[in-house]
């Protein structure tokens, strides 16, 4: 699974000026702002009328702080954090911890038994192991063996009354790297719509939560070519967003290394303990932005044939996934959550 943790860079907060875009005479605006939480950039863009700006003020710098909040209780960077003392009682005791510990490792579980594993929050000790960003070879087979041993959903102890968690095993260790920040967004989403602010999106490093329209028409975004990263690049699919909705990709090429002419990414299959194979992205669509994040990783190790499988038994998944042939393989129900730009086929 994809080793997108939330890094101690993540302490530092970088606070931009609320920037309001409109036109003459247009009675709405374009508010924008953003902060690095998280470890990554968190941007929230909202439409709202000229009269609300001190209210968008107040909403976005509340969302900012409960984002804060979040990182602070589930992040496994932290030494002091909740998670951080969960690993560090492995195989000894349980761990109180706050609600959000509770609800993400609640979904977490779920998802993993959903996905046969291939999402396991307790793969950290696998992804410290290939340290993608800083490997310039293959971790030794002996070494990736022991380590997957240590890699078990099953070996979690959720007590959701006692607000408790368990690891079962000495050394193993939780990470929410692959769910925190859709989680995040959804929270912060939240907060925004109970403030009155309808029609946001919300960028939580790349993984979305779009809510509304802008200036009475859809939203709109698209996925970039796995293959052409470059900064405006065309995108291979470009589309309207119809409903609310998480919209969150995983790809080969975010993390990697090449060694004897073979790409190694950062995306660990837990099964096998070496980087998925067979896909370049997976973007996945879902009313819950914390499943889309968890669910796109999942899908990239599984494939196609066996994400389908599974959106079959969860429809309001949905996804598009790009094959190392470049072929783009879309799931039967993605019209719930998308339609294509005007001029493009193939949605």
């Amino acid at each position: 699974m994809s080793v997108r943790s939330l890094h101690p860079g993540a302490m530092f907060a970088l606070c931009l000026t609320l920037i309001a875009c409109g036109t003459p005479g247009n009675e709405h605006r374009l508010y924008e702002q953003e902060k690095v939480l998280m470890g990554t950039v968190m941007k929230i863009k909202a439409e709202a009328p000229r009269s609300e700006e001190a209210n968008i003020r107040d909403a976005f710098d509340a969302a900012f702080r409960l984002i804060a909040g979040l990182e602070s209780d589930l992040s496994e960077w932290q030494d002091a954090s909740p998670v951080s003392l969960v690993n560090k009682n492995a195989g000894t005791g349980k761990v109180s911890v706050p609600g959000p510990v509770v609800t993400v490792t609640r979904k977490s579980i779920a998802i993993a038994r959903a996905t046969n594993g291939a999402f396991d929050v307790t793969f950290r000790p696998l992804g410290r192991l290939w340290d993608i960003k800083n490997r310039k070879i293959p971790p030794p087979a002996d070494s990736i063996a022991a380590i997957r041993r240590l890699v078990d959903y099953r070996q979690i102890e959720l007590d959701t009354l006692r607000s408790t968690i368990f690891l079962k095993k000495a050394g193993m260790e939780i990470g929410f790297g692959g769910i925190a920040k859709g989680y995040a967004a959804w929270k912060a989403g939240e907060l925004l719509k109970s403030r009155g602010i309808d029609h946001f999106i919300i960028n939580a490093g790349g993984d979305l939560y779009v809510h509304g329209n802008k200036n009475g028409q859809y939203w709109s975004s698209g996925i970039k070519d796995p293959d052409n990263q470059t900064a405006g690049g065309k995108p291979v699919v470009s589309f309207r967003i119809l409903k609310p909705c998480g919209i969150a990709t995983s790809g080969n090429y975010e993390n990697f290394f090449l060694w004897q002419g073979k790409r190694y990414h950062h995306i660990i299959d837990p099964q096998t303990g070496y980087p998925a194979e067979g896909l370049k992205s997976a973007t996945v669509f879902s009313g819950d932005p914390a499943k889309a994040d968890a669910y796109a990783t999942a899908f990239f190790i599984l494939g196609y044939e066996k994400a389908l499988q599974i959106i079959r038994k969860d429809p309001a998944v949905a996804f598009i996934l790009i094959d190392r042939k470049n072929r783009i393989l879309l799931s039967p129900n993605l019209g719930r959550y998308i339609a294509p730009m005007n001029g493009q086929s193939g949605i």
